[in-house]
């Protein structure tokens, strides 16, 4: 082997198996988000933290309290979210929310409900982000049959 096969096979060698050096992603940046969610999994609008783990993979949690005639209801939506992009991403999300207390939300009374988001997100690196999406939201007790809605939502907040 002369020298110059060595050097191409080491070029390529080093190319092909060392790891290279990833631009981090506006999650890796601002893994924090703070945000409003109309409708979506809350069903009306709660106030959500999410914090990402990685670029792609997120932890979030929701809040709403809704005075009933029977009393009040807390909405507590908490889920895992993942997006596969950057600051132009398809969003996908799967959870439960949870509803306690007197009185009744779309004939649930205090219960808990699997739900299933799909939609789309963009976070700019300035930290504003916006999330159109729709929710399939369903109880999650064996016997539910077929009570089910499919709901849209949008979030909108900011990421830090």
């Amino acid at each position: 082997m002369n020298l110059r096969s060595l050097a191409l096979v080491a070029t390529i060698v080093s190319l092909v198996a060392l790891p290279s050096v990833a631009m981090p992603g506006v999650r890796d940046q601002r893994p924090n988000l703070i945000a409003g969610e109309l409708m979506g999994r809350g069903m009306v609008l709660t106030v959500n933290y999410e914090r990402f783990l990685t670029n792609q993979f997120g932890l979030g949690s929701g809040f709403m309290g809704i005075k009933t005639s029977g009393g009040g209801i807390a909405v507590i939506p908490m889920y895992v979210s993942f997006l596969p992009g950057d600051n132009h991403s398809p969003y996908l999300s799967a959870g439960v929310t949870v509803l306690t207390g007197t009185g009744d939300v779309q004939d649930w009374e205090s219960t808990w409900l699997v739900t299933l988001s799909a939609g789309y997100q963009f976070q700019s690196s300035g930290g504003f982000f916006v999330r159109p999406f729709f929710s399939y939201i369903r109880p999650a007790e064996a016997g539910a049959g077929d009570q089910y809605i499919v709901w849209p939502g949008l979030t909108i907040g900011g990421s830090f």
